[in-house]
């Protein structure tokens, strides 16, 4: 039986378009005019490709990005001009140095002009997921699991700058993402829902103070439950800005829950983005034209206005 998704809205946003992309969406981002979107293939689910759509129409520019490993997530830095990419298998992440005005709908493939493997630290070398760049030094920070740890890699070598240890928080299980915030706090969303057996608590939280032993303790925090009215299983996140760039809360893509819900800068529920949606997985907000890309684990890309 087919499942048809009703996308709803609320009032404060319009879905302003969407696609499709025939293949699961594992990331989204941007860079200059072009929307890159990592794509798990249907066809071959061990491969990994990342199609390229223009900014303005979201035309499919039949360029693609082949790459290697079992990729979780992907995110960009416009400073760099560069796309990351978290490689869990291998415990590394792929960076791609991206050739300005090179793309184009006449060429089948991205041009890059170089490309880096950043291998995580021995012995643990955790596996990366979750990926997002800090806003005031450009450096890039990674969430792992086994162990959970965030780890923070210079924009410029791909060298460990802080390890951060998320052992002295028992809740949180199963990390996902995680962005710092210009104010140098940290946020992280975490838990499972895959099954009975492998649940376990999930939420957002707000991470404190580094201490001495790069250990951190919670400071804010909102739990889920396994129900409608509760975050269910909190996969990803944007941070909200306004026009003139000021932090005004989260998106969460609650996967579960097929929405995407708003939070306060202090993790308090504010309103339903988007419902109806077929397991969103990946959030990326585009500031300039306050546009919300959500991508479903099943096919597709969704363009909210807000």
């Amino acid at each position: 039986m087919k499942i048809i998704h009703i996308v709803c809205v609320c009032a404060a946003a319009r879905v302003r378009d969407q696609f499709s992309t025939r293949h699961g969406v594992r990331g989204v981002t941007s860079l200059d005019d072009k929307l890159f979107v990592l794509l798990k293939l249907n066809d071959n689910p061990d491969k990994y490709q990342v199609a390229v759509y223009s900014m303005d129409d979201y035309r499919d520019l039949s360029c693609h990005l082949d790459v290697p490993g079992t990729i979780k997530d992907m995110t960009s830095c416009v400073r760099n001009k560069c796309l990351y990419m978290s490689d869990w298998d291998n415990s590394c992440i792929h960076r791609y140095q991206l050739d300005s005005g090179t793309l184009s709908a006449k060429i089948k493939h991205v041009e890059v002009s170089g490309t880096s493997k950043w291998s995580l630290p021995e012995p643990d070398s955790p596996h990366p997921l979750g990926l997002s760049v800090i806003p005031n030094s450009g450096n890039l920070l990674v969430i792992c699991q086994e162990p959970n740890v965030l780890v923070e890699l210079s924009a410029e070598s791909g060298k460990i700058v802080h390890k951060i240890q998320l052992g002295l928080q028992p809740q949180i299980e199963w990390p996902h993402d995680g962005v710092q915030l210009t104010n140098g706090q940290i946020v992280v969303c975490y838990g499972c829902d895959r099954d009975p057996e492998h649940r376990s608590r999930h939420g957002v939280c707000v991470l404190g103070k580094v201490d001495d032993r790069d250990n951190v303790t919670t400071i804010c925090e909102v739990e889920g439950g396994f129900d409608q009215k509760h975050l269910k299983w909190p996969r990803h996140f944007a941070v909200a800005e306004d026009s003139q760039s000021q932090f005004t809360g989260l998106f969460v893509a609650d996967e579960s829950n097929n929405t995407v819900v708003l939070l306060s800068p202090t993790l308090e529920f504010v309103r339903n983005v988007i419902e109806g949606l077929s397991k969103p997985c990946r959030v990326y907000f585009h500031t300039a034209s306050q546009r919300l890309f959500v991508g479903q684990l099943d096919g597709g890309v969704i363009i909210v206005q807000l």
